[in-house]
């Protein structure tokens, strides 16, 4: 059983900096469509960023565990985060998602080394959603400038483009989706994925229970960009699709229990 470990400033300044300090790109944690296009992650650069995940989140358990125990079950994590690597091939940085599937092997390597300890899948999946939180203070200009962005004409037409190739299907780990505006009172911008990258690539792995605690990463990375999202169902947790819906300064009011 997991349960956060109380933060002096220090400490979470630590976390913060901890997982984020060896990024390239906003850290794939956080990442959502609004982040854009960047550009490809070498493998090393994924275990180093990885690395700086651990980091936070031996932090983050110190006090419920035998140091030494932590530090070999995060040491077995990076050894199965090697071994996830590379990863399927979903097209690359165009790909809007493409950040997003960058988390699938942290979650996989942290869930294959806490199991063994006595953590679930809720348990990892709260540790990172913890995780990201606290790093949202040191990239929260970065992830506003994002969400600004994210609503002008020009990031919509890249919005319904990536949409569009997404529903050739050539990537078999690919999301599919369709973009669509609102009526600009419920909501702005509609996304609705009819297959989700994570839930293919866990069950590929046979950790499909990891599958829904990504999802709920997005409402505080939408909470740091101010997109406003609001959802009521993921393809995750059995639902024919994932309703995002966004609404330029709404108040992001689901979170880690939804």
């Amino acid at each position: 059983m997991y349960s956060a470990a109380p933060c002096t400033r220090r400490t979470f300044c630590s976390l913060a900096l901890g997982t984020c300090a060896a990024l390239l790109l906003p850290c794939s944690a956080l990442a959502s469509i609004a982040q854009g296009i960047g550009k490809p992650v070498s493998d090393e650069a994924l275990k180093a960023e990885f690395a700086g995940m651990c980091e936070g989140a031996e932090q983050m358990l110190t006090g419920q565990r035998p140091v030494q125990d932590l530090r070999a079950m995060f040491a077995a994590a990076k050894k199965a985060h090697a071994r996830l690597l590379p990863m399927p091939d979903i097209g690359g940085p165009e790909n809007l998602t493409y950040p997003s599937f960058l988390v699938g092997p942290q979650y996989a390597a942290l869930y294959t080394a806490m199991r063994p300890c006595g953590f679930s899948a809720r348990d990892v999946g709260k540790l990172v959603y913890d995780l990201a939180v606290y790093s949202f203070e040191a990239q929260k200009e970065v992830y506003r400038a994002n969400g600004q962005r994210f609503f002008s004409p020009e990031y919509f037409a890249l919005l319904q483009a990536w949409a569009q190739r997404s529903q050739q299907r050539r990537y078999p780990m690919d999301w599919v989706q369709t973009v669509f505006r609102g009526d600009g009172r419920d909501f702005d911008i509609g996304v609705d994925y009819t297959e989700c990258g994570l839930v293919k690539y866990f069950a590929s792995l046979g950790m499909p229970e990891l599958a829904p605690y990504p999802c709920r990463v997005d409402f505080p990375t939408a909470r740091a960009e101010g997109t406003g999202l609001a959802r009521t169902t993921t393809l995750a947790t059995g639902g024919k699709m994932c309703d995002f819906r966004y609404k330029q300064g709404r108040e992001v009011t689901q979170g880690w229990d939804l």
